[in-house]
């Protein structure tokens, strides 16, 4: 997509066009907030404009509220177009705002846009993927399915990057850091009519007192598809040199077909009117596994989900459920099949206050891995399960519940994304350490995550009773998409709760193999419509899983 530039000096925008038509107005300023107050930028703002062997490069200069100076250098190279912001001076940063902020007299000043469409990673509807470009977007490693209003808990975080179409003519608008410095908790895209700007939440957390810069912002221009801004997308980091290498191999058991208790929990809890978690027992787990033995149906691996342990944050068996676990563990490898135990992120539930989060009243909200005692309580519950109880690995859920709060206290510098990448380090290199082959699996489809995961799952269903039918097999099409186009190294688990109803759950039976590792999640029947299991439902799950087995060995 070849365009042109044209600077407006005396209100610091640029306009860039294709085809005579102009697709933007970009602000060449930004704001970095601060607990302390809004930056808003004074008088006027000197731009300078020089040539490079590359491209056009601009400096704006403002005058700050808030910091003791205030630069922004915005690249436009034959492909994309860059820009960072570098501050001097003190305070903690808040928000954060690209290709837009505060000037007075005039107030907060987005950039001017002609985007039509706009796509983002992170699922956070039932069936939509596409939005028009006036609906706000929010990429994040915050979220809640109880919560209203933020159910965008399903990949945290995706991939920092929006894709944005003009006449079918599609680019990108990534953010590209090491994760180090992806102390922020969420990324927005944030439209007005005619235009949008682009912020990040820093919530108070990361401590300025020397120069900051923040992350490169990149446009990049000339994307055929969404997908295709997210290949582009990662090959970007990989030029950046700011994507982790993996210097684990797979182990070929990884790639087994898989059976997870939760959807079976759910559904003798729907016909027995019992809520899920303590129906996590070993008797139950021993029926589930026969029942499907019965109809010639073994899966390779097995997942105990939500909540085989006492405490969360312990991770010890609960003795009301479990009688010896280990033992039970060792019977299923005599059997040829592996174990995962679920593992929840942040939960709290058995930790000392000293290894936590705590709010303002001084109450442990999640754990804080930045502490020493959580750096213990964490290694010794993954030695734990995986050297006593031998299990295989673990199934990582609700990172979503990432803390978020300018009022929170923990122990270090990291926070948002670089925290909770510091909390799944920390089982990671303990999982290694202790079995070298565990397998490791997060719905962390970003490739700043790439060292701590090994296969991603595409989480869960979200119900949708005015959609059209097969909208599950669609938007899970669109979630594997997001997975292979920025972490092509790693596995998916196709995961398969929570399904609508039993017609959907059939037709996503007989494609998941063509996505990744089937997974299967219901033994008797659907939970939310109550259907009973009859022999065309076996013989589906067979032939899925005959029809995966024979690809994988070609």
């Amino acid at each position: 997509m070849k365009y042109t530039v044209d600077i407006h000096a005396a209100k610091a925008f640029a306009t860039v066009a294709v085809d005579d038509r102009p697709l933007f107005r970009l602000r060449l300023f930004a704001s970095l907030d601060t607990v302390g107050g809004f930056d808003e930028s004074y008088g006027d703002i000197a731009v300078d404009v020089a040539e490079s062997a590359e491209g056009l490069v601009v400096t704006a200069t403002a005058r700050s509220t808030v910091w003791d100076s205030r630069v922004t250098t915005t690249r436009f190279l034959p492909d994309r177009i860059e820009t960072s912001t570098t501050v001097t001076g003190q305070g903690r940063l808040t928000d954060v705002h690209l290709l837009g902020g505060r000037r007075t007299p005039r107030g907060f000043l987005p950039s001017g846009s002609g985007l039509q469409q706009v796509y983002s990673p992170n699922p956070d509807h039932p069936t939509r993927v596409m939005r028009d470009a006036l609906e706000t977007a929010t990429i994040s490693v915050c979220g809640e399915g109880s919560e209203p209003g933020i159910e965008r808990w399903l990949f945290t975080p995706s991939p920092w990057c929006f894709a944005a179409a003009v006449d079918e003519q599609w680019l990108g608008m990534s953010v590209v850091a090491p994760v180090a410095d992806q102390t922020f908790t969420s990324y927005h895209y944030l439209p007005v009519t005619g235009g949008f700007s682009l912020r990040l939440d820093y919530e108070g957390q990361t401590v300025v007192d020397e120069p900051f810069s923040t992350p490169l912002l990149v446009v990049h221009l000339g994307g055929e598809s969404a997908e295709d801004v997210l290949v582009r997308h990662r090959s970007l980091l990989d030029t950046h040199g700011v994507v982790p290498q993996r210097n684990v191999a797979d182990a070929d058991w990884w790639h087994g077909t898989i059976f997870c208790g939760w959807g079976a929990q759910c559904a003798v809890g729907a016909r027995t009117a019992q809520a899920p978690q303590p129906l996590a027992t070993e008797a139950n787990y021993d029926r589930f596994l026969e029942t499907l033995a019965g109809q010639g149906i073994v899966p390779e691996t097995i997942v105990i989900d939500d909540k085989w342990q006492a405490s969360y944050a312990t991770c010890r068996p609960d003795p009301a459920k479990w009688d010896d676990l280990k033992g039970w563990i060792a019977r299923r490898h005599a059997a040829g099949q592996r174990v995962l135990l679920w593992w929840k992120a942040w939960d709290e539930e058995g930790a000392t206050a000293d290894a936590c989060v705590t709010d303002a009243g001084g109450n442990p909200v999640g754990l804080d891995p930045d502490s020493p005692a959580c750096v213990a309580l964490i290694t010794e519950a993954v030695e734990y399960m995986l050297g006593d109880l031998d299990a295989d690995g673990f199934k990582i859920d609700f990172t979503a519940r990432t803390p978020s709060g300018s009022s929170l206290r923990h122990s270090g510098p990291r926070w948002g994304a670089a925290l909770l990448h510091e909390q799944l380090r920390l089982v990671y290199a303990t999982a290694k350490r202790v079995k070298p082959d565990a397998l490791v699996v997060t719905h962390t489809p970003n490739p700043a995550f790439l060292d701590v995961t090994d296969v991603i799952r595409l989480n869960d269903v979200l119900r949708d009773d005015t959609a059209v039918p097969g909208y599950v097999a669609r938007h899970m099409v669109y979630r594997a998409g997001v997975v292979k186009a920025v972490c092509p190294e790693l596995g998916i688990d196709t995961d398969g709760w929570m399904m609508p109803s039993h017609a959907e759950w059939l037709e996503y039976v007989r494609m998941q193999g063509g996505l990744g590792v089937p997974a299967l999640y219901y033994v008797d029947g659907t939970d939310t419509d109550r259907h009973d299991f009859g022999p065309e439902d076996f013989d589906a799950i067979r032939d899925s899983w005959d029809r995966y087995r024979a690809a994988l060995s070609l």
